[in-house]
């Protein structure tokens, strides 16, 4: 299991009065465990609160993240058939892909700053550095799956989704040398964020946390 992903830090609520919220089961530890299926599709959910699909927005530009040969994240389920659900999933997927970036260099970029509001932004940039002068790197994969999003407003919006990162470990950047550890149930872990939409039309962290250890994530 590599560092965390996203560096974990108490809920912070914007000016905008976003909030993170409890989402079903995923305070505790249950021990129902999601059965992985070859035919089944992991469920996204939406409320009533949606942006109306009448609406047209410019699309924003479709970023590029430069990761190692080494390290990549497979996303599951991160699609909908609803547009708005669709866009904040895009932009979760995002703000994942900035942060392995920002942990692969060691420094903040331009896509950290773009996919997450300044004050968490600049928490997670201090978290890349700091992990860089600990002399690691990324490598291997991170898997994150199950989304969930509930929209508190139009340009509101809280995702959940899980995260298996047994095949994603640290590198010592001076050897090369890969610390493996051996697989257990704090690789599966819980994440919730709470997302605001700018006027770029860009769907940015708020608010974040995560849960290590959490049965309901735990998948063959």
């Amino acid at each position: 299991m590599t560092r965390t992903s996203l560096p974990v830090a108490a809920a912070v609520a914007v000016s905008a009065g976003l909030l993170l919220t409890a989402c079903g089961g995923g305070g505790s530890d249950s021990s129902d465990k999601i059965q992985s299926s070859s035919t089944g599709t992991p469920t996204v959910t939406a409320t009533t609160a949606k942006p109306s699909p009448t609406a047209t927005t410019p699309q924003p530009a479709t970023p590029t993240f430069s990761l190692p040969p080494d390290a990549k994240v497979v996303f599951t389920g991160y699609d909908s058939p609803d547009a708005a659900t669709k866009s904040v999933l895009r932009d979760v997927k995002n703000a994942v892909m900035s942060m392995q970036e920002a942990d692969s260099k060691g420094q903040s970029t331009a896509n950290l700053k773009r996919y997450f509001i300044p004050l968490q932004a600049a928490v997670a940039a201090d978290s890349s550095i700091d992990y860089r002068k600990s002399g690691y790197t990324i490598t291997g994969t991170v898997k994150d799956y199950l989304p969930t999003v509930k929209f508190d407003a139009p340009n509101r919006a809280q995702v959940t989704y899980c995260e298996d990162e047994r095949q994603a470990f640290d590198k010592e950047i001076a050897s090369g040398k890969i610390d493996r550890s051996k697989p257990s149930l704090q690789d599966f872990s819980l994440w919730r964020m709470g997302m605001a939409k700018n006027a770029a039309g860009d769907w940015q962290v708020a608010s974040y946390s995560q849960q290590k250890g959490v049965s309901k994530c735990a998948v063959s």
